[in-house]
């Protein structure tokens, strides 16, 4: 496929020196390392593009084919790039292994710029004299690139709260999806190799459910990921047979319906015989349905009591988190049932004292003295005989003085009396 997006901007005699093969740099150093920088760059954005992360010499001279010819210096330019770094063999890039406790920044700074510049310290002489063997029909990785787009990746499959499994299969379809183009397989593994440097996916081949199928598990977050456990593995089996007779189910029940009404256009042409003869196939399939539905229930009660497992677990584990928090509570505040029964006793002598006090001020208030009623009722009426109006000389009768005070008797009462009327009489 051509593309002629890399000459917009250059003229015919630009392009023609751009095009062709590089002149000793020693001749003009200026133009040399321009027009350098100028394919690194093309190279690099021309990938990025068409979606790769990787390219070959080859492939390169048809990218940028003019007029049926292609560019005389791109083998060059591919070995200075080896050369400095910013691309490694995909066989080399594949033997990479994942580095513990590693991130992105560390990842870069650890494949971008520290292994070139050890590289080059030890191998520049060599590097002067002979160029590194770069083969034309040799895949060749940019690295920053494809940490660009597994970053890209990573950001969209990642779940915050909890890890997942995918086939590498739907990775791919991910990142059609993403791009809005076809990625290679090649692309989609070497994106997630880099992932895998970086700890954020594990990757397991082998069978799984299908022959070649592998498995890819993405880390939560900003987590490493773990080795697919056993559980995983058993669970995942599950969810895919789900998805497998949940189809199947699909395209029986679409089947039977296909069968209902050829039986409809035969009855309609009165060929009743080969409508019954669809309508048998019709039972058949309904049986076979049936069995899956069995089959499909069976799997997802396992699914669900997996997962209520989890939760469970979960939900434990909360619990064991409080009891802890609360122990430790509680150790820090010096809080013991030894403490509380010694507080609560304190508490209610205390108590006790508070009342017994409040009885004592009570009783001092209470200064009532005692007086001799007798007394007290001689003094009332002594004054009350002070008080009565004397009669005048003017021939009004005067009522004498009082008598002291009676006693409480009956008997008393009634001598009182008999003397007043006497009194009465002799006046």
């Amino acid at each position: 496929m051509s593309n002629q997006k890399w000459t917009e901007g250059l003229s015919d005699e630009r392009i023609t020196v751009l095009m062709a093969p590089f002149k000793n740099r020693s001749v003009n150093e200026v133009n040399y390392d321009n027009k350098m920088k100028f394919w690194k760059n093309t190279i690099v954005s021309e990938c990025d593009c068409r979606h790769r992360c990787s390219f070959s010499v080859n492939e390169l001279k048809t990218w940028f084919l003019i007029k049926g010819r292609s560019p005389l210096c791109l083998l060059t330019v591919v070995e200075d790039m080896f050369r400095e770094g910013t691309i490694k063999s995909q066989s080399n890039f594949e033997q990479m292994m994942s580095q513990n406790n590693s991130n992105w920044s560390t990842w870069a700074v650890n494949t971008l710029v520290k292994s070139p510049l050890s590289w080059s310290v030890g191998r520049i002489k060599e590097s002067i004299l002979t160029p590194p063997a770069i083969e034309e029909k040799s895949e060749y990785v940019v690295l920053r690139l494809v940490e660009n787009q597994a970053n890209e990746l990573f950001n969209i499959i990642s779940v915050n709260d909890q890890s997942q499994i995918l086939f590498m299969d739907d990775i791919q379809k991910r990142l059609n999806k993403m791009w809005n183009a076809d990625v290679s397989m090649t692309t989609t593994e070497l994106i997630v190799h880099s992932l895998e440097i970086r700890n954020k996916v594990f990757v397991e081949r082998g069978e799984h459910l299908v022959t070649n199928k592998t498995l890819v598990k993405i880390a939560s977050g900003d987590k490493d990921v773990e080795p697919i456990s056993e559980l995983e593995k058993n669970f995942f089996k599950l969810k895919e047979t789900e998805k497998i007779l949940i189809g199947e189910i699909s395209n029986m029940d679409f089947e039977k319906e296909s069968l209902v009404k050829e039986a409809k256009s035969y009855i309609a042409k009165n060929m009743k015989p080969i409508a019954l003869t669809y309508l048998r196939k019709k039972k058949e399939i309904e049986k076979r349905i049936e069995k899956q539905l069995k089959s499909l229930d069976n799997v997802q009660s396992l699914i669900s009591r997996i997962e209520e497992s989890k939760y469970n677990a979960e939900v434990l584990q909360s619990y064991a988190h409080g009891l802890a928090a609360l122990k430790l509570s509680s150790k820090d505040s010096g809080l013991t049932i030894d403490n509380v029964d010694e507080t609560m006793a304190e508490l209610a002598e205390v108590i006790d004292e508070h009342k017994d006090m409040q009885s004592a001020m009570g009783s001092l208030v209470d200064v009532k003295q005692k007086y001799n009623e007798q007394e007290l009722e001689d003094e009332l009426a002594d004054l009350l005989s002070k008080d009565e109006p004397a009669v005048s000389n003017t021939g009004k009768y005067h009522i004498p003085d009082l008598p002291s005070v009676p006693d409480n008797s009956l008997e008393g009462e009634e001598l009182d009396l008999d003397r007043r009327f006497q009194l009465l009489r002799e006046h």
